[in-house]
């Protein structure tokens, strides 16, 4: 699994980080741009962090045995248009959350079924990678929940896209609930507390002007999110 851990944390990366306010801004200009730049980054993104198994036999849909390199253009294509084969969002009733479900759903099933399972029967280890485990968390706990809680908004209330400060605030926030979780021994629980405090004040006085859901499950989410990365970083799997 240490291939589909990689390939996981570049479809978050791609999606979430490097070209999501850029294709936001590009849609307007030019859709075939948008679309090349979106691949280009999976693919290259890929590339470097699967550079040791690009020769190792993949089994691309479980149909036919392929080199990685192939294997990751293929998938880079299909990411470049799943947004346009799952996007639902004004056409029917949770239509945004739909998209980005089914689009996130869809593009990791194809990743699951591509990638060499030869890699964890070495490693014995379904988590091998402390870092690769902890980038995948922390991007999961910013970026995607916070994209998750604004198509839910989106269908509910028909709310803009986040302002850039609203966007990084609230991923601050996310960011060092999950790293509270990863401390050693037991400070993490009142490191936590105060933190929680810190933030529903800030919320009070409307530093955080969010709506209740937005702020708690964010903020649940991302204590989730660190708990399960902390099995990984002090227990023995």
């Amino acid at each position: 699994m240490i291939v589909f851990w990689r390939l996981f944390l570049t479809y978050f990366l791609t999606d979430f980080i490097f070209c999501f306010e850029s294709a936001e801004n590009l849609r307007a200009q030019n859709q075939i741009k948008r679309i090349l730049v979106h691949g280009c980054v999976f693919f290259v993104l890929a590339l470097l962090l699967c550079y040791r198994y690009l020769t190792m036999p993949w089994p691309f849909l479980e149909l036919v045995d392929l080199p990685g390199w192939v294997v990751i253009i293929l998938l880079s294509l299909f990411h470049m248009f799943s947004a346009r084969l799952f996007n639902f969002g004004g056409r029917m009733k949770y239509g945004y959350f739909l998209s980005f479900f089914s689009k996130t759903f869809a593009n990791m099933l194809f990743l699951f079924l591509c990638v060499p399972f030869r890699v964890l029967y070495e490693t014995g280890n379904f988590f091998a990678e402390h870092w690769i485990i902890f980038c995948v968390g922390l991007v999961l706990a910013t970026r995607v929940v916070g994209q998750g809680i604004f198509t839910i908004e989106q269908d509910r209330y028909g709310r803009d896209y986040p302002t850039f400060d609203e966007q990084w605030m609230l991923m601050t926030a996310r960011a060092i609930f999950f790293l509270i979780m990863l401390l050693p021994g037991w400070r993490w629980i009142v490191l936590l507390l105060v933190w929680c405090g810190a933030c529903i004040y800030a919320r009070k006085i409307r530093l955080l002007d969010v709506t209740n859901f937005a702020f708690y499950m964010g903020m649940f989410s991302a204590i989730f999110l660190g708990f399960l990365v902390r099995l990984r970083f002090y227990l023995v799997w």
